[in-house]
């Protein structure tokens, strides 16, 4: 290599490094978006003694019996009770979770116009808190939720959905029966 060249990449260097300074470096400043975190729901599980989730035409109605979880309503559901102690526990001992709204505007914008589903948790002592589930991220990561207690909406993830599913999907399941048709 020359001197020459070796100068003229020098001074091109110099050159883009001068130009990146001046033009295409953004100053330190405020981050484009300021990220919410708060708690989603402030209630231990021991507290809770009925859930209640719906979704669509479905209900679903659980107590707490003797310590576990039984589905009453429908009754004769063979849901097993660390289902629905499952979705209980991914409900209440939530991080805490990103706020995406603090006063929507919009709630069509979530699916919380007409949510996917309700949920009413009743504790031994209080008021019931009312918990609607909207529809997924774009990014389909997690699910925007909101409580009757907040006008915020939160975003929580996919587990509390995923056990309401199985739950429902529990229920839809014919018992089975041992009978062999070909005696």
């Amino acid at each position: 290599m020359t001197w020459r060249r070796a100068a003229f990449y020098w001074a091109l260097f110099i050159f883009l490094g001068a130009y990146y300074v001046a033009v295409e470096r953004e100053p330190a400043g405020e981050a484009a978006a300021h990220l919410t975190r708060a708690p989603f729901l402030n209630l231990p599980e021991e507290q809770l003694t009925a859930l209640q989730v719906q979704s669509g035409d479905s209900v679903v109605l659980c107590r707490r019996i003797a310590g576990r979880w039984k589905v009453v309503d429908p009754p004769d559901s063979s849901v097993p009770s660390d289902l629905v102690a499952g979705l209980i526990t991914n409900l209440t001992q939530l991080p805490d979770v990103e706020v995406v709204a603090d006063k929507p505007g919009d709630l069509a914008q979530f699916g919380l116009d007409t949510p996917v589903s309700i949920l009413v948790l009743t504790p031994a002592s209080g008021d019931p808190i009312t918990v609607r589930l909207g529809n997924r991220n774009p990014a389909g990561t997690a699910v925007y939720a909101q409580r009757n207690t907040s006008d915020r909406v939160f975003l929580i993830g996919l587990n509390v959905s995923y056990y309401q599913d199985l739950l429902f999907e529990g229920l839809q399941r014919a018992p089975e029966t041992n009978v062999n048709p070909g005696m």
